[in-house]
């Protein structure tokens, strides 16, 4: 299956898109840290980082586009690896609120389900084990094998 050449320039903007997302956010990161850490200073160089961040921005992009013209690769060579074969690749960024989706042909995803009969095993909350305890507690004491003093003293150390 050959992609003609719209197809190619909307994967790769794509890809591209998501790229610069992932750069600007690393970029906010470290710009946040040496405002935290130089906030005084930061004010009276802004201008001077800013510049610099779209030069580390520029460069970056110019990185990449010059790795992939040497590999003599597009784009759609990536995207028909047979690793990524009927999978969606999706690059996920803020708890989904920036998302760039590659590779999705049609609206029915395959979720990954246990097989039948097995059984999924969970761990038990912290609440039940506490309710199991104290239960427990109260037994021993309705039975004899604990005093009030000692069920007092051991419902402290659950609670």
């Amino acid at each position: 299956m050959k992609l003609n050449d719209e197809q190619n320039k909307s994967v790769f903007s794509g890809v591209m898109l998501g790229y610069m997302v992932l750069v600007m956010h690393i970029l906010l990161i470290i710009g946040l840290g040496v405002a935290v850490v130089l906030i005084k200073g930061i004010y009276d160089f802004r201008w001077l980082i800013f510049i610099a961040g779209i030069g580390l921005l520029s460069w970056s992009g110019y990185y990449f586009y010059r790795r992939m013209k040497e590999s003599n690769r597009k784009i759609s060579d990536f995207m028909s690896d047979p690793a990524l074969q009927n999978r969606t690749l999706e690059i996920s960024l803020l708890g989904g609120m920036a998302t760039v989706k590659l590779g999705h042909k049609d609206e029915n995803i395959k979720l990954i389900a246990p097989e039948e009969g097995t059984q999924i095993k969970q761990l038990e909350s912290p609440q039940s084990m506490l309710i199991k305890e104290l239960s427990e507690l109260n037994r021993m004491l309705e039975d004899g094998l604990i005093t009030r003093e000692e069920f007092i003293k051991l419902k402290k150390e659950v609670l």
